[in-house]
């Protein structure tokens, strides 16, 4: 007998259809999903994106703090919901 199912929060959640009797003891094997060859693709690229722009120094809270105070400082019409159409 085989229910497929997929991992959440390391339960398998069976299938809707798919049901096993209490007390079943089961034996769990992971089934690779090949991605198509362009989706491969994508997701190579978006990482050597990512790894091309690493940051090489050390980032404080305080730093990551104060240029979120400057971004809400300068552009205040975000957070505040104005729309800059209606200010005017």
């Amino acid at each position: 007998m085989i229910a497929k199912g997929t991992v959440k929060g390391n339960i398998v959640v069976l299938d809707e259809g798919e049901s096993l009797p209490d007390g079943a003891r089961v034996e769990i094997g992971v089934i690779e999903m090949k991605l198509p060859l362009e989706e491969q693709r994508k997701r190579e690229e978006i990482f050597n994106r990512i790894l091309s722009h690493q940051i090489n120094r050390y980032v404080g809270m305080n730093e990551l703090l104060r240029e979120e105070r400057q971004e809400l400082e300068e552009r205040y019409d975000r957070w505040m919901g104005i729309n800059e159409d209606s200010a005017s």
